[in-house]
């Protein structure tokens, strides 16, 4: 999820600021708890009073009418009289049956949620916080929840990554740790003859080929499934970009994975790396919060700065040809290997 504009806090806050902060977590819990129990679903379709949407929810009436009147003033609910419907926005994007529906996000943070109520105890042993026992049902379809909310997060960015790279047509690009696929897919919707490649485990396939055929673009869109940790990326490329996975590996898995990408790449082909980036000592930005996240889910992940990822894309061979700044937290950093 994004910041929602809360600040990282500064030396000089004073105690009332303090305060406001303490705030901000009913809103957000609020938000995810309401979709996690189906109101918004419950909710679709225009006006109803609280005694209609708590017996489609099975839900007692006096609670339902009370957290239908918090979503209207988070701003997701809207109220006349004793009724209520969802906003447009929550119509449209929190509502499963919707075509537009993005609620995986909300999915996602309701769980992560409850493991950052867990940080004493990370913070004590150092070890990140077991995934839960699921059936192979539920990982499936867990998993898919997790790309498809890496695909929502992943469009609001994609139009400044794609202005970022040095991406031409005709151009054959690999995406490693892909998910969903949403980076490459839209590429191929801009570029009629540029061809790519999902690499990514394999229990994301199937999303990912099922979005690249809904975008029109699955005849120049491949999976290939394995584990980026270890594996060799078969095939020479134009250009690679590796988005967002390096926050959960070591320096040195860092570094072996640019190798091994890198050894794919054509002659003059670019290696493009879409990460959270750590600021400056003295303001070290929203990257600072994510690093929490990656104590409580890796062992050895972290977020790096700048600096590091430049001097780890110059020890695989690469040039430094451009850095670009993409949102609050991220940085796209692109190196260029030799002809």
């Amino acid at each position: 999820m994004g910041s929602g504009g809360l600040k990282m806090v500064k030396p000089d806050i004073k105690w009332e600021d303090l305060l406001d902060i303490t705030w901000k977590w009913r809103p957000i819990i609020l938000m995810t708890q309401a979709h996690e129990a189906g109101v918004f679903d419950a909710a679709a379709g225009g006006w109803k009073d609280a005694d209609e949407i708590a017996k489609t929810l099975e839900a007692d009436p006096r609670a339902t009418n009370l957290v239908l009147l918090g979503l209207a003033g988070v701003g997701l609910m809207e109220k006349s009289g004793d009724k209520f419907r969802n906003t447009k926005l929550a119509e449209s994007h929190l509502c499963k049956s919707s075509p537009d529906y993005s609620g995986h996000i909300f999915s996602l943070a309701a769980r992560q949620m409850k493991n950052w109520m867990k940080i004493p105890e990370v913070l004590k042993t150092g070890e990140p916080i077991p995934k839960p026992e699921m059936s192979s049902f539920d990982a499936k379809e867990w998993h898919e929840n997790f790309i498809c909310s890496m695909d929502a997060l992943a469009k609001s960015n994609v139009d400044k990554l794609f202005e970022a790279l040095p991406l031409k047509n005709g151009m054959s690009v690999i995406d490693i740790g892909a998910g969903p696929a949403t980076f490459i897919i839209e590429f191929a919707k801009r570029l009629p003859n540029l061809t790519a490649t999902a690499f990514d485990r394999p229990a994301s396939e199937n999303v990912a080929l099922n979005f690249a055929e809904k975008a029109g673009v699955a005849d120049r869109i491949s999976f290939a499934g394995g584990d980026f940790t270890k594996d060799s990326f078969e095939g020479k490329f134009d250009g690679a970009l590796i988005s967002n996975i390096i926050h959960m590996l070591s320096p040195a898995g860092t570094l072996d994975l640019m190798r091994r990408t890198t050894q794919a790449l054509r002659p003059g082909g670019f290696l493009a790396i879409n990460e959270t980036v750590l600021g400056p000592d003295n303001d070290p930005g929203q990257a600072a919060i994510f690093a929490v996240q990656m104590m409580l889910g890796t062992k050895e992940g972290q977020v790096y700065t700048q600096q590091e990822i430049c001097g780890w894309l110059e020890d695989v061979g690469l040039t430094i040809e451009s850095v670009e700044t993409i949102s609050e937290r991220s940085k796209v950093i692109v190196g260029r290997k030799g002809k």
